[in-house]
């Protein structure tokens, strides 16, 4: 049905206006349209049920059902019975800004990263369903963090925060829980995961990731493409990018000395890769992130 079809973009300034989080719990529609976001969002199924539709197929959603949409998914919902849902909605760089607090967090790297790519490869459901007892300890949660989106109390910055971190911690901890988490093959993508996290710095090797997989390289190298989506390489490109482009932007550092600090230490093959994933040049990337901000300042 939506194989071919253009979603509609929500766009950041409208859902997310001056802020990083925020929360909506709305009287759902008939229909939800084909859409993406410039943002992501985690979604709660509280009840009723869903159809949840994406480009490769769709799954019936009911009370317990928790996924996360990280910005570009195009997804829709169809046949909504008595459906209630809760959505967090986050802003993809401050995510981004805050996964290293998370890194060694059982599940974190399945529930948050890939979980679009493991609810393609299980049949389209949710990879995390928690029961009533759960459900109903998170939804005291949330309704905590949704009073503190919703009214200018102090510190309300802070607060907000510390109560998504916490609904983060404890998703992981409900999935820790569940049976998909003792599936042999994603216990040892996720120790791969955390391995390439700490380690994308140095000299990574096939064979240092197929050892820590205990895999054999070619077993090795299809099933990381399989679960994530990526070849390792491409995967790691990826972790090396994303710091190189925090780096840039927070520390005051020339541009070799950031390629350096993640792995690259050939200044024009970090130029030629940071473009080929960014779009613009590192040094580019430095002009149009401070400029707008030393305006700001004056």
């Amino acid at each position: 049905m939506y194989k071919k079809a253009n979603p509609i973009t929500f766009r950041k300034n409208a859902f997310l206006p001056n802020t990083n989080l925020y929360v909506a719990n709305p009287k759902p529609p008939k229909v939800l349209p084909f859409h993406k976001h410039e943002f992501g969002e985690i979604v709660f199924i509280l009840n009723g049920s869903v159809v949840h539709v994406t480009r490769e197929g769709e799954s019936t959603l009911t009370r317990g059902d928790i996924f996360v949409i990280e910005g570009d998914e195009a997804h829709a919902f169809r046949k909504l019975d008595n459906l209630q849902v809760f959505y967090i909605l986050f802003d993809m760089d401050y995510f981004n800004s805050i996964r290293r607090e998370f890194d060694g967090l059982k599940g974190f790297n399945i529930v948050f990263g890939l979980d679009p790519q493991l609810r393609k490869n299980f049949n389209f459901k949710s990879i995390l369903k928690i029961n009533d007892e759960e459900l109903e300890e998170l939804n005291l949660l949330l309704k905590f963090y949704e009073k503190e989106c919703r009214y200018n109390l102090p510190w309300k910055t802070q607060s907000v925060e510390s109560y998504f971190k916490n609904i983060v911690i404890q998703l992981c901890r409900y999935y820790s829980k569940s049976k998909l988490a003792k599936n042999d093959v994603l216990v040892k993508m996720e120790k791969v995961i955390n391995y390439m996290k700490r380690n994308f710095a140095k000299n990574i090797t096939l064979d240092n990731l197929a050892n820590a997989a205990k895999m054999n390289l070619s077993t090795f190298r299809n099933t990381f493409k399989q679960i994530t989506g990526y070849s390792s390489v491409a995967f790691l490109q990826q972790l090396r990018i994303a710091e190189a482009s925090r780096i840039l932007l927070n520390e005051k550092v020339k541009v070799k000395h950031a390629g350096r600090k993640v792995g690259y230490h050939n200044q024009t093959y970090f130029i030629k890769i940071f473009k080929q994933a960014i779009g613009i040049t590192p040094q580019e990337y430095i002009d149009s992130v401070r400029k707008p901000a030393d305006k700001k300042k004056k």
